[in-house]
């Protein structure tokens, strides 16, 4: 795991709009990097002083427009300026400077729209350990350059990493492996992380970081190419350390928490259809078939399942089948790959063109078996 590289790190001092690049920062155990998601602004909602989830807010995914905003943000100032030219200034830690600033944000807001017979916008600010994130106990989100390049090729368009809004940008590993982290601890310069989930993308990568147009539908597209809306992974920092651009990155063993803390926020996507690495640990074909054993190759459990349930497993761009769970044993799904089953080229490399110790990732089980 050497060879893996943090290649960028950003923060996004206010959530929805533009984000910034750093050299360097300090993580802290259980918070965030520093500022980020600090300051969010209301879109339709009043404020209930706590975390408040993203649709609270005016974010990349459902208000096109906003990167095109301006924000400069150090330790004196916020300010933040509209297409019209427009601008809103505020001090961080100032109640009274924020409190003027609240007086002029509608008026920011006007170039990409809100309803006026909802409460007004409004800046709000969360610090501390719990900032303006996706979820409350995720503050960091990763992001693999491999996985981008693959839906970028499968897409046919140029995407980069940074639609995705990634905190922490890595390279040196194929697409998805990341999702072979989940439930692990890794380690970045000084700091130390645990993986929890798979981020499940929302609308927002559709949105070009440089023209604030919506222009490639990419969820809807790795929907359809890969069969889930997965890509990067949320993380928690529990050791606190620095960090730096180019800081090699290793896998040092299994995260404390359990899965069933990190599937815990409400509003968390469910477990089951988590996009998750399985290890084949039997394959015999046969002559009815190909008889398939996988396991988690995570430290977490595969889902609980029934027998007759229906299993997605993803082999890449295109490449993607629904197989039924023929069997459960304890931490196991056994599937049968019938030979009257269809041709298609992914059921035919399932059939006769893996092997045991081979990685799959899947997601399920669907339906009520």
């Amino acid at each position: 795991m050497s060879n893996t590289i943090l290649d960028a790190i950003w923060r996004f001092p206010v959530k929805g709009f533009s984000g910034q690049k750093l050299r360097s920062t300090d993580l802290r155990a259980g918070a965030g990097i520093p500022h980020d998601r600090r300051f969010a602004v209301t879109d339709g909602t009043l404020d209930t002083g706590s975390w408040m989830p993203a649709r609270s807010f005016f974010i990349n995914a459902y208000r096109d427009g906003l990167p095109k905003f301006e924000i400069v943000f150090d330790d004196a100032v916020v300010c933040l300026t509209n297409t019209d030219g427009a601008r809103v200034e505020f001090r961080p830690d100032d109640s009274d400077s924020l409190e003027a600033a609240n007086k002029k944000i509608a008026e920011l807001m006007e170039p990409v729209g809100f309803d006026h017979a909802l409460p007004a916008p409004k800046i709000v600010e969360r610090k501390g350990v719990v900032a303006n994130w996706d979820y409350p106990d995720t503050p960091i989100s990763i992001i693999n350059v491999a996985s981008v390049n693959e839906i970028s090729a499968t897409l046919s368009a140029d995407l980069e990493p940074r639609r995705f809004r990634g905190n922490l940008v890595i390279s040196g590993i194929p697409a998805w492996q990341e999702f072979s982290w989940m439930g692990k601890r890794i380690r970045i310069g000084e700091a130390e992380l645990e993986i929890h989930r798979p981020i499940d993308r929302c609308p927002t990568p559709g949105v070009n970081p440089d023209t604030g147009e919506r222009d490639v539908e990419v969820t809807k597209g790795i929907q359809e190419h890969f069969g889930h809306v997965f890509c990067g992974m949320y993380a928690n920092v529990v050791k606190a350390g620095q960090i730096d651009e180019g800081s090699t990155i290793e896998v040092i063993g299994d995260a404390e928490m359990s899965w069933q803390a990190a599937a815990d926020p409400e509003n968390a996507s469910d477990y089951r259809l988590w996009a998750r690495t399985c290890e084949i640990v039997e394959y015999e074909i046969c002559k009815a078939g190909t008889n398939i054993v996988l396991q988690s190759a995570t430290p977490w459990p595969l889902p609980n399942a029934r027998p007759g349930q229906r299993l997605r497993i993803h082999l890449g761009a295109g490449q993607w089948a629904i197989e039924y769970i023929v069997a459960i044993s304890p931490e196991k799904f056994h599937l049968t790959i019938e030979d009257s089953q269809t041709e298609d080229p992914v059921t035919m490399r399932l059939r006769n063109g893996m092997k045991l110790g081979d990685l799959l990732i899947v997601s399920g089980p669907f339906g009520k078996g």
